[in-house]
């Protein structure tokens, strides 16, 4: 294996269809030694920083045996090194033979693949080829992503050597075809998720296919029945209502997490009310279990209402109430599957979708490492804290550890709490050995402004805090960064031609097929719209939609009114002009 070419170029402005088009796919081949740095090579950019560069993307490699193919099949002779804007021309490295995972050494660098290729319409410039990125695309030539191990200097000439074959041995070829051709092969996503090499954006992908394919729900879906079979009181002020479908079919399977969507009719109220609150059990029962707080009103505004349907639950539904509510739904659950070390962060009656999670987690029988961290006032106000120390106690893979803000004398060390004190960051840099987790967070939201900001301090990546927030975002983070990175890790494609203009702010975007809403695009662009639910559900998100039409990909559960539009589950059928 050699390397042929090196080849670079910053962005530049060119004409297309009528409009100006920023690209760096024009690589040219330059001499001498260049240097890599950890984002690219020195003299090379990226002009759509949501489908091209990041550490994942930084060097794009593709073989010169391909070229004789394109030639043939375009019968074209006109082809130049980095014809197909890749950073390397490279002999030898077909993509049946490179496996996602593989680390190279060329000249004084150390590279590792990390995804295939995403060909995108700005191949299709390059090349004068109307429609080119469906052709490569479909012939499997399509090259792959390095990311930088060791900084250093590659040349033309250079021979490249493989230092380590990654062990799970998915050819580049493979991966492609699950990506865009065999998306049923559920089998083939799981396998390609245990490639550790694999890029947040394709690993995000095959999670939420993987994801959609548990829940297999219809987009549009009818409110279905639910009997109240058992109201449980758990504390003074917390209940557990289980619920089971008056039709007395199977329920609609739910991810731990996840919460159920409610549709209520409360006396007094002059619409229906919409609520979700999450499910607080394993998703392998055979009812629906919520487990709702009294909401009294705020202690500083006695004059205010107390929570609505919190106080509904509680005074009012019974057993035999039925109630009105859609499949489970939302983005905030865990894969119990899955073999990676995570911390389930809680406080108050946040806990209950982590006790979702560790019920489903405990359930698969993984020795998967474990950490239940909970705050609460006292024992009074405590719940399902003797559940949780007989699962620790039954499996060797669960730490817990319970904080008491204001322990009463009736609450015992070691039983009921283990110290004195809020959960915080300190504590979990305490308890837990390492950043190179996966962290949940739920509770109140100084809780989670605190832990966070704490977690980010820590040196913990935002791919990897995830949390449940009813709230808008700029009440966790700061406006200026409600915008998240995570959401650009999340790209897997390529930009289409159809345009997403966000008129208030003068931001101008293609749509990439890779993001499920609008507000993704809008967050990966640098804006901070509100949102909360992301689901559809509380209308935190709606928008002025001032041109174009939208499609939902989720249900909401009660449709905005005409002319305006929910952010967090639509994406753009036209050119569309939103008011954010």
């Amino acid at each position: 294996m050699k390397l042929l070419s090196v080849n670079v170029s910053l962005p530049k402005e060119i004409s297309f269809k009528g409009k100006t088009v920023r690209t760096g796919i024009f690589k040219e081949p330059v001499e001498g030694r260049v240097g890599v740095k950890t984002l690219n090579l020195e003299g090379d950019g990226q002009a759509d920083l949501l489908g091209h560069g990041g550490p994942f993307r930084a060097v794009y490699v593709y073989s010169f045996d391909h070229y004789a193919y394109w030639e043939g099949e375009l019968g074209r002779s006109d082809f130049t090194f980095g014809q197909f804007g890749e950073n390397l021309t490279v002999e030898g490295m077909l993509d049946e033979d490179v496996h996602v995972g593989d680390i190279f050494r060329i000249g004084t660098v150390l590279f590792q693949v990390t995804q295939p290729r995403v060909p995108c319409y700005k191949l299709a410039i390059k090349m004068g080829i109307e429609g080119f990125y469906s052709q490569i695309l479909a012939s499997g030539r399509l090259g792959f992503y390095f990311r930088v191990l060791q900084e250093g200097e590659v040349g033309a000439g250079d021979v490249i050597e493989r230092t380590q074959v990654d062990p799970i041995g998915m050819p580049i070829l493979e991966v492609n075809k699950l990506m865009y051709f065999d998306k049923d092969n559920l089998d083939g996503a799981r396998n390609s998720l245990r490639v550790e090499a694999l890029s947040p954006g394709w690993r995000t992908t095959f999670e939420g296919r993987l994801a959609k394919a548990e829940l297999s729900t219809g987009i549009q879906e009818k409110l279905r029945t639910f009997v109240v079979d058992r109201k449980v009181a758990e504390s003074d002020t917390i209940t557990s209502f289980y619920l089971l479908p008056e039709d007395g079919k199977p329920l609609a399977r739910f991810l731990p997490g996840q919460f159920l969507p409610l549709k209520l009719d409360i006396a007094g109220q002059y619409k229906p009310v919409l609520r979700t609150y999450s499910l607080s059990d394993s998703p392998n029962r055979d009812y629906y279990r919520l487990t709702i707080k009294r909401e009294p009103a705020p202690p500083d505004r006695p004059d205010l209402y107390p929570g609505v349907s919190s106080n509904y639950f509680h005074d009012e539904v019974e057993p035999g109430s039925k109630l009105l509510a859609k499949s489970p739904r939302g983005k905030f659950f865990l894969d119990a599957q899955a073999e990676t070390p995570v911390v389930l962060l809680s406080a108050g009656v946040g806990l209950t979708p982590l006790i979702s999670m560790l019920n489903a987690i405990v359930e698969v029988g993984t020795n998967r490492p474990l950490w239940f961290i909970h705050g609460s006032r006292n024992g009074r106000e405590h719940v399902m804290g003797a559940h949780v120390r007989q699962v620790a106690e039954k499996n060797s893979n669960v730490r817990i550890h319970i904080r008491y803000s204001r322990p009463s004398s009736e609450d015992t060390v070691g039983r009921d709490y283990d110290e004195a004190g809020y959960v915080d960051i300190d504590l979990v840099k305490r308890l837990v050995p390492s950043q190179d987790v996966d962290f949940y967070l739920c509770g109140p939201t100084p809780f989670m402004k605190s832990l966070f900001e704490g977690l980010l301090a820590w040196g913990v990546s935002e791919t990897r805090i995830h949390y449940e927030f009813f709230g808008p975002a700029s009440a966790l983070k700061e406006r200026a960064k409600v915008a998240s990175a995570k959401r650009v890790a999340e790209v897997a494609e390529c930009c289409q031609e159809i345009e997403v203009s966000f008129s208030k702010s003068s931001v101008k975007a293609n749509w990439n097929p890779s993001f499920e809403s609008i507000l993704d695009l809008a967050e990966a662009n640098g804006l901070s719209p509100d949102y909360s639910c992301r689901s559809g559900i509380c209308h935190t998100c709606i928008c002025e939609l001032e041109e174009g039409e939208v499609e939902y990909v989720l249900e909401p559960l009660e449709l905005p009114d005409e002319g305006s539009v929910l952010i967090c589950c639509s994406k753009p059928k036209t050119n569309v002009v939103v008011g954010i």
